[in-house]
């Protein structure tokens, strides 16, 4: 689950502001991994509101995150890829070396367990940015090995960091070459994800030119479910994500608590697309059918 948890644009939330979250309660014993988004990628500074939400972790408090939970903290987004663009530590291999070494440390300061690499259209496509950012993620797993690195991806592939991400993370053959740990396909409309597994799966088996040009272990593939899916859609992926031996559903997005009112804290597009409140009965079952 993408949880949202900082927002530059949403007062009260910004990567400034120190608050408390909480984990609804269908997530607490639900969720193998959140996703705590989003970092600024001009600032790379981690909001006091992650430190807060990850401190909860395996506590017995109202809110906490499960034990056995992974905390993976997501740099970027739609908005942030955007603008700053491109990211500053993004110009140059010396910059992306140089931030390798300091993400290496969140894990200890913060309490995560991997970092996601969000970036699209715009940073995503900036001159160089593709090979920086495989700098950037052999530094971190030489610096770091135990970090997760994760990296979201279009349905078709049409950001240049993203894909050269993936061509440089596995081979032809279905290995992984120990840097980029699973790929996201972000599509969040009902079970259309699915549509696009082979183009990561299978990337060598597509026309002459595709853009994919090895094959992504299947065990490293996440597909894209939207907060509000139907309860159809939900049993569609969650079925073919286990007869495909695919890497389970990533979805965009759950609300947090505020645990100072105790209260949503914010939501985008009016809570349409908010698992915490659209379909929050629904994960929970998907949750026990993936288990």
């Amino acid at each position: 689950m993408y949880t949202l948890v900082a927002d530059d644009t949403v007062a009260g939330y910004t990567s400034n502001d120190n608050w408390q979250p909480g984990l609804p309660h269908y997530l607490e014993s639900g969720s193998n991994v959140l996703f705590f988004s989003f970092i600024h990628p001009g600032t790379m500074k981690v909001p006091p509101s992650f430190a807060n939400f990850a401190k909860t972790r395996g506590s017995a408090n109202n809110g906490s995150i499960p034990a056995n939970t992974l905390i993976m903290f997501s740099v970027g987004g739609y908005s942030y890829s955007i603008n700053p663009n491109p990211w500053p530590w993004l110009v140059s291999d010396s910059a992306a070396t140089a931030m390798a070494r300091e993400v290496a440390t969140w894990p200890s300061k913060y309490g995560c367990d991997g970092i996601d690499l969000d970036i699209e259209t715009g940073a995503g496509d900036a001159s160089g940015v593709g090979p920086n950012l495989m700098t950037f993620i052999k530094a971190l797993k030489s610096a770091n090995p135990s970090m997760i690195i994760t990296q979201p991806v279009f349905g078709y592939p049409q950001v240049a960091a993203e894909t050269y991400v993936v061509n440089h993370s596995w081979d032809t053959n279905g290995n992984s070459v120990g840097l980029t740990d699973a790929v996201g396909i972000m599509v969040y409309e009902g079970s259309q994800s699915l549509m696009y597994v082979k183009n990561y799966a299978e990337g060598t088996k597509q026309w002459q030119g595709f853009p994919i040009t090895v094959d992504v272990t299947t065990t490293d593939v996440m597909c894209g479910m939207g907060g509000g899916a139907s309860s159809g859609d939900i049993g569609t992926v969650t079925g073919a994500v286990k007869s495909q031996n695919l890497g389970g559903i990533m979805v965009w997005y759950a609300s947090v608590w505020d645990m100072r009112t105790g209260k949503t804290a914010f939501q985008y597009g009016g809570g349409n697309g908010d698992a915490s409140v659209m379909g929050s009965a629904e994960w929970s079952r998907a949750i026990g059918l993936m288990q």
